[in-house]
């Protein structure tokens, strides 16, 4: 485990625990920037095989449930209607626009924490033909075996997949070279959100765009269910954010918000969107 304080400061603030996480871990809010964030994470390392994703996610949908079996069934089938009947998927969507109004002639992608890269295998087979000859699909992605997964489907499609933290993973491209990156439920993973987040800014063209999606703790489900909201995870979810906490980490990492419409951050949902682009002000 590490220590650490608010991602939004460089010295530690005012801290008072929030009492939803288990034993060992310590869930704070900053008492000056308002974020809620783990203040003892597993260490990147960790996350590579330890506490990787697949790992935790089986383990936490298997208590899920034991604890809960029928809410358990109606949202596993709940998600499933969506994906396959109506097809619903808002960050593919927005990714299709964005790459649709590209006036690149090579569009590269990145996906910070892309897991086995369904995102962008789904992204390019959705494509028309000669849209999809344009587009050069990457990822960062630090669970040894999903980063495996990816980087076979992606290497067929002109990309790859990089095998790393994302802090470090996203310093192996150049800078201005992507038109669109892809946080999708990734930025709560991450210990050192504000350093990641400056970093995509740098390889991002000038009219280039970061997608996020992050769990909402200002929803009123958290309110609702308490500990057992479906956004909490343990270890791996490490930032809990609000619209505000979430506008606040882009412009200290130099990113205008130009997009986070009242559809986006809904209380009625688990999760808020936000698109970002570099400030004008730089």
């Amino acid at each position: 485990m590490v220590q650490r304080f608010s991602p939004l400061l460089a010295v530690q603030g005012r801290e008072h625990d929030l009492d939803y996480a288990p034993a060992p871990w310590v869930l704070k809010q900053c008492a000056e920037t308002d974020i809620i964030f783990l203040a003892n994470p597993p260490a990147y390392e960790e996350l590579s095989e330890t506490y990787a994703y697949e790992v935790t996610f089986s383990k936490e949908s298997a208590a899920r449930k034991q604890a809960e079996p029928i809410r358990y069934a109606f949202s596993t089938m709940l998600k499933r209607f969506r994906a396959k009947v109506l097809k619903r998927n808002k960050v593919l969507g927005i990714l299709n626009q964005l790459i649709a109004a590209s006036p690149s002639a090579r569009i590269n992608v990145l996906d910070v924490g892309c897991g086995w890269g369904e995102l962008l295998q789904t992204l390019m087979t959705s494509l028309p033909p000669a849209l999809r000859s344009r587009v050069a699909p990457h990822g960062v992605e630090i669970s040894r075996a999903l980063s495996t997964l990816s980087d076979d489907k992606l290497r067929p499609l002109g990309g790859r997949c990089v095998h790393a933290s994302a802090q470090d993973g996203v310093l192996r491209f150049d800078d201005n070279y992507f038109d669109v990156i892809v946080m999708a439920s990734y930025l709560e993973h991450e210990a050192s959100p504000l350093e990641v987040l400056e970093n995509c800014r740098k390889r991002l063209k000038a009219d280039g765009t970061i997608i996020v999606k992050v769990p909402n703790f200002a929803c009123y489900n958290r309110m609702i269910r308490g500990p057992r909201w479906s956004g909490f995870r343990w270890p791996d979810h490490v930032n809990y954010f609000t619209p505000k906490t979430l506008r606040a980490m882009a412009a200290r990492a130099g990113l205008d918000v130009v997009r986070m419409n009242a559809l986006d951050t809904t209380p009625f949902s688990d999760n808020m969107y936000a698109l970002l682009r570099t400030s004008k002000a730089r």
